[in-house]
């Protein structure tokens, strides 16, 4: 051994072990070459007793190898516990990696445990149930899903049924532009014109509000002596948002200029509720609203009577029951049933309608609770003969016309690619409104300043629609998007249910719905009555579970590739000093594109507290899913940090979180002033030469208590 060698810690073997460790080799070249030609031995050997002399002449030969091979080959000596004969194949993949670890270990590599490649790891997942198990499912887009597209439109119109009134159909065709009844029409109105309770599922934009509001109107307006005023509230139609409300009002305006006196009205929350009541005292023969006004209503206006009613309308059914409405829905049909027994002259029963584009064990017992024996009407009930009980009720349909996608996003690129996806379908497609769907009402208001001051979208006119909005602010919206030519909404899920927003035809999910059902009503607000539209779903890596989940309800998505829509990008790279288009490839132009949102926060200090607030209300809605999917959306798997790059922050979490909130140590350093002021009033005070002037002016017979004065 050298001075190098010691100075180094090199340990240098002796003669004697590495003689030693020659006759190891020796006797693992040996072993090697047995284990092979056993293997060939094996090949041809099928009889079970030469099997088994094998088996032990192997065992017995590997009990020849050093003890420190065991752990690199992962190699067990049998024990004499271990009597039972191994299988032919195990046997074979047991002397297979032994041979080969040896002839590593003596070539000088170590023994690693191989890795399963990332594509495959990727393309394989765990399936989403309510056990939660281990089995692995592959959805990388070779599964067969057969989606399950009903027909539209019939071929039979509204003056062939020959029972509608002529007024009502000259309507149709002039306000409305419809001659043709879709097949949810067609199914619907005989039906309720044989006054029957009917509970009805059809996709999204078939019609729906039509195939329950002709024949109310048709039977109303055919009452003699005809419907005034004071006979009060004929139907009661009970909807879950304030926009379907309004929507629904508008359309039954429409229908309702061929028959002057029947009065529809309004009455959701946000307005005025003395302004209510004076439309309530006027009469209104068809009432509109969601169940909690109109619940305040039964309690508090006496001039709101409902023992009158002889159609209830439930519209969005699972909606109503996803927002909490289901006790208010209850009280308003227990009301309902109270005021009806009451009036003594009453000998006709309520006709109830429930609708739905999605049919869920909660619609299921809400029918139960206000359908009496319903006829069941599924207007996809001609493709789904071939398919189980189960399946019929669990089973989701999409319009044909609508193109679904999904895109992997990377966790910081979700802004950039966000606004990469708007310019992309406004400057190529020459899209005319995209729909964004947020999680949280801040997010909503954060991404609309951010996207809306950022110079690359300086064309486009940004709206947004939450619940925490004032009524006046959300009709505006409403009513603006829907007859502005061109523009981008971005909202939470209440605009998902029921809403018509003509001429839609890009929808971006930026945050994945906690169930397919809510996919369901997402996508439904683009291609709408037989037009073509398309969906955008943003999922993390971590999320790809929730395909499954869609495949399951047969609706299937096509990964779309995050270059397509960063491509776009790069038109947009131009020399302000020279007015040319620069030549930068897509990941420069990407972190330029992103430096400029965070440089826009860092100078906006409103800006910055408002993306703070929106990432906070991020991670409480990402931690709160509901519990039959957070085995998908698992929150254990985020990377908090990167994501905070999606909101153009560069604070770190720790630090987002006390933001707008005053830090330890200012409220540590404001209590140690307070505690200084209370030590110096405590010491006695150095006196001033005005006060020491007064001190000796003053009398020695004076009393020496202050005079007090009086408050003015």
């Amino acid at each position: 051994m050298t001075m190098e060698d010691i100075a180094l810690n090199i340990y240098v073997p002796s003669m004697a072990e590495e003689s030693k460790k020659k006759s190891e080799e020796k006797v693992i070249r040996k072993t090697v070459d047995t284990s092979k030609s056993t293997l060939n031995v094996q090949k041809n050997v099928k009889k079970k007793n030469v099997e088994s002399v094998e088996d032990s002449s192997s065992r017995n030969k590997l009990k020849d190898i050093p003890s420190h091979f065991h752990e690199h080959a992962h190699i067990r000596i049998p024990s004499s516990v271990d009597n039972i004969s191994v299988g032919e194949k195990s046997e074979k993949k047991l002397l297979k990696r032994t041979a080969d670890a040896l002839t590593w270990h003596l070539e000088g590599h170590k023994t690693v445990k191989k890795k399963k490649p990332s594509a495959q790891v990727c393309s394989k997942v765990k399936k989403p149930s309510a056990s939660q198990s281990n089995d692995v499912v592959d959805i990388s887009g070779k599964c067969d899903v057969e989606p399950i597209y009903e027909p539209l439109f019939s071929a039979k119109t509204f003056e062939s049924l020959g029972l509608l009134h002529p007024h009502l159909v000259a309507n149709l065709e002039q306000l409305f532009n419809i001659k043709t009844m879709t097949v949810v029409q067609q199914l619907t109105i005989p039906v309720l014109f044989s006054r029957k309770d009917a509970l009805i599922r059809s996709q999204t934009g078939s019609g729906k509000t039509l195939a329950y509001a002709v024949p109310i109107l048709n039977f109303l307006q055919d009452v003699r002596p005809k419907i005034s005023r004071s006979d009060g509230v004929k139907a009661l139609v009970v909807l879950p948002t304030r926009e379907l409300a309004l929507q629904t009002y508008e359309c039954f305006q429409k229908l309702v200029r061929a028959f002057t006196w029947l009065v529809p009205g309004l009455l959701i929350g946000g307005e005025k509720r003395k302004s209510e009541k004076a439309r309530i005292r006027k009469g209104i023969t068809i009432l509109i609203g969601t169940p909690g006004r109109l619940l305040d209503h039964t309690k508090r206006t006496k001039s709101l009577s409902l023992c009158n009613v002889q159609w209830l309308v439930l519209d969005e059914a699972d909606k109503l029951l996803d927002l909490g409405y289901e006790e208010a829905v209850g009280n308003l049909l227990d009301v309902l049933r109270t005021e009806q027994n009451d009036d003594f002259e009453r000998t006709k029963t309520v006709q109830t309608v429930l609708l739905s584009a999605t049919l869920t064990p909660g619609v299921e017992r809400l029918a139960g609770l206000a359908l009496n024996s319903p006829v069941r009407l599924d207007a996809s009930e001609s493709k789904t003969e071939n398919l189980n009980a189960d399946d019929v009720l669990s089973h989701f349909v999409i319009p044909q016309t609508l193109d679904q996608k999904y895109v992997i996003v990377p966790t910081k690129l979700r802004l950039v690619l966000l606004s990469a996806t708007i310019k992309y379908y406004y400057q190529l497609e020459k899209t005319n409104k995209v729909l964004i769907f947020m999680a949280t009402q801040d997010m909503v208001n954060f991404y609309t300043e951010l996207l809306s001051c950022a110079p690359e979208m300086k064309n486009i006119s940004f709206f947004k629609l939450h619940g925490n909005m004032t009524q006046i602010g959300r009709t505006e919206v409403f009513k603006k998007f829907r007859s502005t030519v061109s523009g981008v909404l971005l909202c939470t899920d209440v605009g998902a249910r029921g809403l018509d927003l003509p001429k839609t035809d890009v929808i971006i999910q930026y945050n994945a719905p906690p169930n397919p059902a809510d996919y369901v009503h997402r996508v439904g607000r683009t291609a709408r009555v037989g037009s073509s539209g398309v969906s955008i779903l943003f999922l993390e890596s971590s999320e790809m579970n929730f395909l499954h989940w869609l495949n399951e309800k047969r609706i299937k998505l096509e990964e779309q590739n995050v270059e397509t829509y960063l491509e776009g990008l790069i038109s947009l790279n131009i020399d302000t000093k020279k007015n040319k288009k620069v030549n930068i490839g897509i990941e420069e132009t990407v972190n330029s594109l992103q430096i400029k949102f965070e440089n826009a926060i860092l100078e906006d200090r409103k800006l910055h507290e408002i993306g703070c607030q929106a990432y906070k209300s991020w991670v409480r809605f990402y931690a709160s899913y509901p519990k039959e999917s957070r085995t998908i959306f698992c929150f254990k798997e985020l990377h908090l940090g990167h994501h905070a790059k999606g909101f153009a922050l560069r604070d770190p979490p720790s630090a987002i979180g006390g933001i707008g909130k005053p830090s330890y140590s200012y409220m540590k350093n404001k209590a140690m002033i307070k505690k200084m002021k209370k030590k110096k009033d405590g010491k006695l005070k150095v006196e001033t030469i005005n006060e020491k002037t007064e001190r000796l002016v003053t009398s020695e017979f004076e009393s020496g208590i202050k005079f007090k004065r009086k408050k003015n």
